[in-house]
């Protein structure tokens, strides 16, 4: 555990800079804090905004054809839970890779890793998140001042690789349009029980003349998390007592998840320029990270037994807690990005408005064995570059044509350096256009992307994609909205699945990658219905993806390194699905304003040969009570995820459970909230179906959480 002065040091200088710089415009301008609220989306009309986001012209969520959610400053503060997955989990379609509390990515509609795009400012993240499940993703939802997830045609402009969908981290140090006030500054501070965590982010925004500058500051610590019961789930300690285990009791980790400590922070700053008809910027952010990886020792030897010392402590993260061993393994992960964006707005010619962005990424991240004992290094080094041009309104089409191009040097080096050096070139061209006619609407477009992937070893591979849409949608009465899409996808294979040929301890296989695999292409439907109508609102997607060609590691029955062995294979999948939400207004009693809504979101991917496909998540339910008082709001929500029992052959079932939340915000001042949460109050043993490490892992039980937010 890092000390917690030097923690508490930098909370202090946080929340006192912020304050500090603050007090003019305080003093001139309140701006009062609102307190926290249902995430936006296309079946909540009273909160619909625009969408960054999208392609094309600006258009509200309400406009889109796809379900989109919109979360706020307020909505991630609310939400927030470890990482990005973690936080965006429950959201209807979404679920998380959960590989403890240090890293989660995530799965949208069943789709996860190289086909849920994870963006930065509308720039991939370009780390190693998607290589592997522990590796953690460095999209920060506490520095976020907006998260954006799009599904459907918007998702065309970011390629095959968006499939499931796009989730997009805007971190606001790049500002387009200059500030009403002067300085303004906003700050959080929390703690949980169940980890003994301290969270706390402070930003501040400072404006001269046509310059506006950010600074922003992150960071986390946190211990090992409570967990209800045993690490190992009942199914798998049932199994391994079959084949002749035996497990003494002071092996088994109970109540407590080993390794499961993070620290991370985050510094960054943003200067730009912003003019009445552009503007242009640079930003740079520093992140570091260290965290235990979990269930990465889960060795039952007499030999490690009698290593153990009872009185080892260090104060330094994913290293053994006092009376555990020494040997555990983490990662210690730092990043340094630069980004520089720009606009313009024309009065006249083709175009109205050309926006710009480039990113310069250097990633590393070290997985140590134990104390200064480093074993693999991975490194991402690359840019991204991105124009995108929107066109004047011509025969009624207003739309956007765009390029994209990046290059990434993938490389790692150690005993678990399962992919040889790869560096990816990618390059792609884009149209998307749409069409308006009183209370109907036309959208679609185009993409052609050139992808190389050229391996140290093994020699480069080139492919060429091609991704279209078509959508169509109407307001069919005044309270009802119509929609359908189709989408042709068709995406390259990435470095992990042409080249991996070793160990991946993380998720405990010896993965082979296949040199001759071919672009996985996908044709998807989908059909959706929003109804609002006074107090009630109602909406309803039902899609299907089918895949030719679909890529996945599939068990060969051999074994290596005492791991079994993964081979990529390609075969036709099907994945089908449906998500309903419902909400009704009753309006006031009782001295606020009540509001119940719900959602049911249920998933299906199956080989077209027959079997189900691994990690897939279970039909799951949300039903909550808010109660907003304008001083105080609350909101009671039950979350329900059935047991998913079609599983892919290496896989066990994963049993039912309930969570009950209660979250409560206060006004304690216009500028200061109070936050009051109770998390998982029946301390109900969770494990999420989309984990790799569900049955050696579960999520954190029961916790309370006590924050402060300022806004000036």
């Amino acid at each position: 555990m890092i000390a917690a002065t030097r923690f508490g040091r930098r909370l202090v200088f946080g929340v006192a800079a912020a304050a500090l710089v603050a007090q003019p415009a305080f003093a001139q301008t309140p701006n009062p804090t609102s307190a926290p609220e249902q995430p936006a989306s296309d079946n909540d009309p009273g909160r619909d905004v625009v969408v960054i986001t999208g392609i094309g012209p600006a258009r509200t969520s309400d406009e889109l054809i796809a379900s989109t959610t919109v979360l706020d400053e307020g909505d991630i503060v609310g939400r927030l839970s470890g990482g990005l997955g973690d936080t965006l989990q429950g959201l209807p379609g979404i679920s998380s890779t959960a590989f403890g509390p240090g890293a989660s990515r995530p799965v949208i509609r069943g789709l996860g890793a190289e086909r849920v795009q994870v963006l930065t400012n509308g720039i991939g993240v370009i780390d190693a998140s998607a290589a592997s499940p522990d590796h953690a993703v460095t999209g920060d939802p506490l520095g976020a001042e907006r998260i954006e997830i799009l599904r459907g045609p918007a998702t065309l402009a970011y390629g095959g690789g968006a499939a499931g969908g796009v989730v997009n981290v805007i971190d606001g140090l790049i500002v387009e349009e200059a500030p009403d006030a002067p300085f303004s500054a906003s700050a959080y501070a929390g703690y949980t029980t169940v980890d003994e965590g301290k969270t706390a982010a402070a930003r501040v925004t400072g404006t001269s003349g046509p310059l506006v500058g950010v600074l922003s500051w992150t960071g986390r610590e946190s211990d090992d998390i409570e967990i209800p019961g045993f690490a190992e789930s009942a199914r798998l300690r049932a199994l391994e007592e079959e084949g002749g285990e035996e497990h003494e009791e002071e092996e088994e980790a109970y109540g407590t998840l080993p390794n499961s400590g993070v620290e991370s922070q985050s510094i960054s700053g943003g200067l730009s320029l912003v003019g009445e008809d552009g503007f242009i910027g640079v930003a740079v952010r520093r992140q570091e990270s260290k965290y235990g990886i979990v269930g990465g020792h889960h060795h039952h030897e007499e030999e490690e037994e009698e290593a153990a010392l009872a009185s080892f402590a260090v104060t330094d993260i994913g290293v053994a807690a006092v009376g555990e061993l020494p040997e555990q393994p983490f990662i210690d992960m730092e990043q340094t990005r630069i980004d520089v964006r720009g606009g313009w707005n024309f009065d006249n010619g083709p175009f109205e408005r050309v926006t710009g962005s480039l990113s310069v990424v250097d990633y590393k991240h070290t997985e140590f064995e134990g104390p200064g004992e480093p074993g693999t290094v991975f490194t991402n080094e690359g840019y991204e570059a991105r124009i995108e041009a929107q066109h004047a309104e011509w025969m009624g089409l207003a739309g956007s044509v765009g390029v994209q191009t990046s290059s990434r040097d993938f490389r790692a080096v150690g005993d678990e350096a399962f992919v040889t050096p790869t560096v990816t070139n990618q390059a792609g061209i884009f149209i998307f256009e749409t069409w308006e006619q009183d209370e109907w609407g036309l959208e679609g477009g185009l993409r052609f992307d050139r992808v190389s992937v050229d391996n140290e070893v093994a020699g480069e591979r080139e492919f060429d994609t091609l991704n279209a849409s078509f959508g169509v949608h109407g307001h069919v009465t005044e309270n009802l909205f119509l929609g359908a899409t189709i989408n042709s996808t068709e995406r390259a294979p990435t470095d992990v699945e042409l080249f991996a040929n070793g160990p991946h301890l993380a998720t405990a296989q010896f993965e082979l990658g296949d040199s001759t695999l071919d672009t996985e292409r996908g044709i998807s439907l989908e059909a959706s219905a929003r109804w609002e109508s006074g107090p009630l609102e109602i909406g309803a997607s039902i899609y299907s993806f089918a895949f030719d060609r679909f890529i996945y590691l599939n068990p060969t029955g051999g074994e290596e390194d005492e791991l079994p062995v993964f081979q990529a294979v390609q075969a036709d999948a099907t994945f089908t699905g449906a998500e309903l939400t419902a909400a009704y207004d009753f309006g006031d009693a009782f001295g606020a304003a009540w509001k119940i809504d719900g959602a049911i979101d249920v998933v299906r991917g199956e080989l077209d040969d027959g079997g189900d496909l691994p990690r897939i998540p279970p039909t799951s339910a949300m039903l909550g009570l808010s109660a907003d008082a304008g001083f105080a709001t609350a909101r009671l929500e039950a979350r329900w995820s059935d047991e998913q029992d079609r599983i892919a052959a290496f896989e066990l079932p994963t049993d039912a459970f309930t969570v009950i939340d209660l979250r409560t915000s206060w006004m304690l001042t216009p500028n200061l909230d109070l936050i009051v949460e109770g998390v998982n109050l029946t301390d109900e043993e969770v494990r999420y179906h989309a984990s790799p490490l569900k049955d050696l892992a579960p999520v954190a039980g029961r916790s309370f959480r006590l924050g402060l937010r300022a806004e000036f």
